[in-house]
């Protein structure tokens, strides 16, 4: 079975999206267009697996020979869209150590806006408690209880920073109340966090 792979360029990032199978047969096809593109320079690779619903030690062979070729700051490679079945298998073999694997192109290429942690965790504590959903913008005391939450459970917290939701960016910098400021102790904290002495 043929693979296919579709070339493209964006922000001086080769991307190869493959579909079918990457297998025994068809590994030298992918081999053979990486030699030409490294003969052309190229140095910086983003593999959408998308596509692909089987891969073998064949394919796994192939990334890892091109890893090496990049590896001591030569270029760059990532992978990204990989189904539950191709993943099972980095996993199993240990190559999702490996490689810097994401969910998908955006996210490769560092598109997808960053939501910091705290900010995620008081929009769902938000939507969870009636107060909003993860497409509105935080509430205004939302790093405050994000700030909490996160003592409470033993986080660091961040260094203050815009919110970023789907709507966009909002920032929010508000003091959390004294109320719930860190005290010692977990058991402490939760009684800060609600109110009891």
């Amino acid at each position: 079975m043929a693979i296919q792979i579709t070339q493209e360029q964006q922000d001086g990032v080769r991307i190869l999206a493959l579909s079918g199978r990457l297998d025994t047969e068809t590994a030298a096809d992918v081999e053979l267009t990486l030699q030409d593109l490294l003969a052309a320079g190229e140095t910086r690779f983003l593999f959408d697996l998308s596509g692909i619903g089987y891969v073998s030690s064949a394919g796994l062979r192939v990334l890892l020979g091109l890893a090496k070729k990049l590896d001591g700051g030569k270029g760059d490679l990532k992978l990204c869209g990989m189904n539950a079945s191709v993943r099972q298998v980095f996993d199993m073999t240990g190559f999702s150590k490996l490689f810097a694997i994401f969910p998908n192109r955006d996210a490769a290429l560092g598109q997808a806006q960053k939501i910091r942690p705290e900010a995620e965790l008081a929009q769902h504590a938000a939507r969870l408690l009636g107060a909003g959903s993860l497409a509105s913008p935080p509430h205004p005391l939302a790093e405050a209880l994000a700030r909490a939450a996160a003592s409470v459970l033993g986080l660091k917290p961040m260094a203050a920073a815009p919110y970023v939701s789907s709507a966009g960016i909002t920032p929010v910098r508000v003091a959390a109340p004294a109320s719930v400021q860190p005290a010692a102790g977990w058991l402490a904290r939760l009684k800060a966090l609600f109110g009891k002495s």
